[in-house]
């Protein structure tokens, strides 16, 4: 009896570190602006680096799908032994059409292109036209929402009222996605890309509203458990295309955070903290966070359901966006991942871009 007992125990805990570790469903969107040796290195990746990360994924078994059918099967729950992943472009540079769309169409994989229809509309350097925009469109990739002026979404205007600064925004983002639908002529689904990566409660409330989806700038996997206002897509540029660290981003799961405390991150505090609630026992599995390239201090609190952990950062954030990124381990080489952005004013106001 008691070895029974003791194979029942042994097969639970198996099934649990199965479920711990393979989720109904973990995808991971990837995030470019510009694929060009010219253009800023923050924003950039050369074309030898896209083609080795096309390369990369091909090598490490990812299906690479367009963003509407990826969000499809995370919400259907596909198998969790696929690899999914998109490739999603911020802004439609030029560069993209010229050097990233090829590389991609001699796999046969789709992109998804968030476009900022303003610069497009007024033929900006160094913007797509709006027939290159829709001629993305008739080879089958995907186009969608970055907003029409490409906005500071959390910020207000001086003396603007909330109701006065809400309709602003409505009437940019409805803008940007009429010319889309005119362009291509049809309707598309309703995703937008938060221009900087910026949005706090306010603006998620006004895009749920709205009925659509809203892609961040923050490093993360996506299940079926996600926050549909708040989806991580991993930032790719020239400082961060090493693969060595990418793959580690490419595979992460998703953490498993129940809350996240406070829910806007505009601060104007040097060193601000937020806290995580965990399942309980997640103190014990080596939750490791860092911002500015040190590790944060944590502050844990365990309970009989849940834990949770207080992360500030070691060093003084500078003005501007700032992410603290938190990882523990989840056996065979892959993380835990959950990226947390920090928008720090100073007493000036607003930081500049």
């Amino acid at each position: 009896m008691q070895t029974i007992k003791l194979r029942l125990a042994c097969l639970l805990a198996l099934m649990l570190a199965l479920v711990l570790v393979s989720p109904a469903q973990a995808a991971v969107i990837l995030l470019y602006h510009h694929v060009s040796e010219q253009t800023p290195a923050a924003t950039s990746v050369t074309p030898d680096q896209f083609r080795e990360h096309l390369d990369r994924l091909e090598q490490e078994g990812f299906e690479v799908v367009r963003l509407d059918e990826l969000v499809q099967r995370v919400r259907d729950g596909a198998d969790p032994r696929e690899r999914l992943a998109s490739i999603t472009f911020d802004d439609a540079y030029v560069s993209i059409i010229e050097n990233g769309i090829p590389m991609l169409e001699e796999r046969g994989w789709p992109a998804t292109v968030f476009v900022a229809t303003e610069p497009v509309v007024e033929r900006r350097r160094p913007m797509m036209s709006i027939d290159q925009v829709k001629s993305l469109h008739e080879r089958g990739h995907l186009v969608v929402n970055h907003s029409h002026t490409h906005l500071h979404m959390v910020r207000r205007r001086e003396g603007e009222s909330a109701r006065a600064w809400r309709q602003r925004l409505r009437s940019d983002i409805e803008r940007a996605q009429q010319l889309l639908e005119d362009w291509v002529g049809e309707s598309l689904p309703k995703y937008l890309a938060y221009p900087y990566g910026e949005h706090d409660p306010d603006v998620r409330a006004l895009l749920a509203e709205m009925g659509y989806k809203g892609f961040s700038q923050r490093s993360g996997a996506v299940d079926d458990k996600v926050d549909w206002l708040d989806v991580p897509r991993i930032p790719v540029n020239r400082q961060f295309a090493d693969w060595g660290g990418l793959r580690d981003k490419v595979l992460a799961l998703p953490m498993p955070v129940q809350s996240v405390t406070p829910e806007s991150g505009i601060t104007s505090t040097v060193r601000p903290s937020f806290t995580l609630t965990l399942p309980a026992g997640w103190e014990r599995r080596g939750l490791n966070c860092f911002a500015r390239g040190a590790p944060a201090e944590l502050d844990w609190t365990r309970g009989d359901e849940h834990d949770q952990v207080r992360v500030r950062p070691a060093r003084d954030l500078a003005p501007g966006r700032s992410l603290v990124n938190c990882t523990a381990s989840a056996g065979e080489g892959r993380f835990y991942w959950y990226s947390h952005l920090w928008m720090r004013r100073d007493s000036s106001g607003w930081y500049s871009e």
